[in-house]
């Protein structure tokens, strides 16, 4: 049973519709997962700022704290 050459393009056509419609599922997903990606480069950048602010603030208040002077402690006999 041989299939006419009307056939085979109608089959090799609806193929390449699969595949263009899984390849645009494809480009999707990536388009997401690259802005899920981008969103989260976002969030660190924004978190390691924090942190920085938080540092430079430990640090002043630490700074202060270490400039106090120790007393000496006499011991009793």
């Amino acid at each position: 049973m041989e299939k006419s050459n009307q056939q085979i393009e109608k089959n090799v056509s609806a193929s390449f519709a699969y595949v263009k419609k899984d390849m645009l599922m494809l480009n999707d997903a990536f388009s997401d997962l690259h802005d899920k990606v981008q969103h989260l480069s976002l969030n660190h950048a924004m978190l390691l700022e924090e942190i920085g602010k938080l540092r430079s603030e430990l640090a002043k208040t630490t700074g202060k704290k270490t400039k106090i002077t120790k007393r000496t402690i006499k011991k009793k006999k």
